[in-house]
């Protein structure tokens, strides 16, 4: 399997964390299930994708399957709690995943994250000349390199021509968050924004796609993966009491209960699937 993670331009920072390119190889034939292994189903590859706050994933004559919804090109995802599944029909994936920052893509897009949330949505069926136009720069390109810079040319041209107030507030609401480890209400947030609460909560719905609490679940979830990930990437010993507790969760009961929920698997077990391809957002699996 190849990977290889590109940082976008530092001006798209603030917007988009990584881009992402996997090209992992093997038929049907060769790919032999395990019966106790759940990436592989009837013979064919599942890659999970773990809850995130709003991706997109481009294919390469690939055809794959988003729990029933099939795409062979740019896929939206909306942000969701739930894993999804990505079944690559052909046996094999071509192609790359853009993780957003939290409200990114509203930023960039303008598209509505309350109207995407939990759905999986085609280039094509969005209706957005854009995407479609995106779609087709992503298939030009051979090289992770080249496809790099033009999708950076892409986001450049539709980076906000003044400063986007609301998403400034995000940021500062989302560094907010991570200091209190959660612990946090949609009043306090609400405060840190300026804004009156009810405003901040339509707000935060249209740029995130899901309420505050929810949105904090999801964060603390990405940290405490991020950190398990660092410590199994330099050998150090993951200690999930510890790991928990400086994550803001009351014990590891609470903390494999969050895991259950949202990653379909308990944090032993994930420990154990690998460490993921990407640290914060939506994680493919090798």
């Amino acid at each position: 399997m190849f990977s290889q993670i590109i940082q976008p331009s530092e001006v798209l920072r603030p917007y988009i964390t990584r881009y992402v390119f996997v090209r992992a190889e093997g038929s049907t034939d060769t790919m032999t299930p395990p019966s106790d292994d759940p990436r592989f189903i009837n013979g064919k590859h599942v890659q999970p994708l773990l809850p995130n706050y709003g991706s997109m994933i481009f294919m390469r004559n690939v055809i794959v399957d988003f729990n029933g919804v099939f795409s062979d090109g740019l896929t939206l995802l909306g942000a969701n709690q739930q894993t999804i599944g990505l079944t690559t029909l052909s046996g094999w994936f071509d192609g790359m995943l853009l993780d957003f920052e939290p409200g990114g893509m509203y930023a960039l897009l303008g598209i509505d994250l309350q109207k995407l949330a939990g759905k999986v949505l085609t280039a094509p069926e969005s209706g957005d000349q854009g995407l479609m136009q995106l779609d087709k720069l992503f298939k030009q390109a051979s090289k992770p390199q080249e496809t790099a810079q033009l999708i950076d040319a892409f986001f450049i041209g539709h980076l906000p021509r003044k400063e986007d107030y609301h998403y400034t507030r995000l940021r500062k609401v989302i560094a907010a968050c991570d200091e209190a480890k959660g612990n946090i209400s949609a009043a306090e947030m609400a405060s840190v924004a300026c804004l009156g609460e009810r405003q901040f909560l339509r707000v935060f719905r249209n740029y995130v796609g899901i309420p505050p609490k929810q949105f904090i679940r999801l964060r603390r979830f990405h940290k405490t993966l991020q950190h398990m990930q660092r410590n199994a990437a330099i050998g150090q010993p993951i200690d999930l009491m510890q790991i928990a507790l400086q994550h803001g969760y009351y014990d590891v009961s609470h903390m494999a209960m969050e895991f259950q929920q949202m990653g379909c698997v308990s944090p032993s077990h994930f420990r154990m699937l690998g460490i993921p391809l990407t640290d914060d957002f939506s994680v493919f699996f090798g």
